[in-house]
């Protein structure tokens, strides 16, 4: 699906004509789709662009690319063996798993509860109904594989590698959005703690207990997230002016960029990491079955001894800084750690 509409209107924001941008509607809001096709050789359209993507961070901190330069096949080779690794026996797939010291390898069904991390009164929530296996960067030398499937290890490096160069670009973007030179951001990333992470969120007959989600509420921990999703549906965003759920759709050969908490405190709240969560589609039923959904989730991080401290461009007299300086790393952790209980 993809629109062709150049304007975006929000009930309280209205961006300027740009033909890099489009809207996906709903009754509640929209949904950016941003075009990135020529911003890798124009600096100029850099500019113009990152205008745009500051109204964007401020308002709703969630928005699609295309134009993003990862081959369709590196994209489908990377769904293609997450959902091998995720129909192996449960005795493989817990081969790796993680802990306060290694915070990747596999998660099964009742190992994490996301809204834990972002509201601490929501433990009334089950457990999310999903699986999931991440890895971290390769230079740190930590990365532990599974015995099968047999390809995972190069095919996940190299869409890792692919999404680290595509963090490059969206950072010098953000960059330019927050009126910084456009390398700012790289000392900040050149020993980056990014995470892959593959979710797979399993078929079921039965619709789930109003106190389950496939995905519960939360924010994400770090910068922002690159996020590939398959056409089965069920993202939401929740709208910050009513609260409502708004429907993230599905656009071939995309990607969904997210803020996360890290960004949003570097920024002094100039930007947002606006809360969401995956439900069931109601219409997406096959054989009595609710389909089964496959997402894969790069989360920018940056080096983790890097002292977070506002942003010089995020404050002034009136706004000044509201967040003590903390250490990335354990900024990441305090979240991972609250969501997954993992204190060993």
């Amino acid at each position: 699906m993809m629109i062709k509409s150049s304007k975006i209107f929000y009930k309280v924001f209205y961006l300027k004509h740009l033909n890099s941008i489009s809207q996906y509607s709903t009754k509640n809001s929209s949904i950016p789709i941003i075009d990135l096709t020529k911003s890798y050789e124009n600096k100029k359209y850099r500019k113009e662009l990152a205008e745009q993507i500051d109204e964007i961070c401020q308002n709703i901190g969630f928005f699609i690319i295309t134009g993003h330069l990862i081959d369709e096949k590196i994209q489908n080779d990377m769904i293609n063996i997450s959902k091998e690794f995720f129909h192996l026996p449960l005795t493989i797939k817990r081969e790796i798993t993680g802990s306060k010291d290694y915070p990747y390898g596999y998660n099964g069904l009742n190992d994490e509860n996301l809204s834990r991390g972002y509201n601490h009164s929501s433990s009334y929530l089950l457990p999310d109904l999903k699986e999931s296996f991440s890895i971290g960067p390769e230079h740190e030398g930590k990365i532990r594989w599974p015995s099968k499937p047999l390809l995972m290890s190069s095919i996940w490096l190299n869409y890792y590698k692919q999404c680290h160069n595509l963090s490059k670009h969206l950072y010098k973007l953000f960059a330019l959005a927050l009126n910084l030179d456009e390398h700012w951001f790289d000392n900040k990333i050149n020993e980056h703690r990014s995470a892959l992470r593959s979710l797979y969120y399993p078929s079921f007959s039965s619709s789930l207990p109003e106190n389950q989600y496939r995905s519960s509420p939360h924010t994400d921990y770090g910068a922002f997230t690159i996020l590939k999703q398959d056409s089965i549906g069920g993202l939401q965003v929740q709208n910050r002016l009513n609260n409502k759920w708004i429907d993230v759709p599905f656009i071939d050969n995309s990607f969904v960029i997210n803020l996360g908490d890290l960004m949003s405190r570097w920024t002094n709240d100039h930007w947002v990491s606006t809360p969401h969560r995956v439900i069931t589609p109601l219409n997406n039923k096959i054989n009595d079955l609710y389909s089964s959904r496959q997402s894969i989730a790069f989360f920018c991080q940056i080096n983790p001894n890097e002292i977070v401290t506002c942003i010089p461009t995020c404050s002034s007299i009136d706004k000044p800084p509201k967040y003590p300086p903390i250490k990335s790393w354990d900024l990441i952790m305090q979240k991972y750690l609250s969501s997954t209980q993992k204190n060993y």
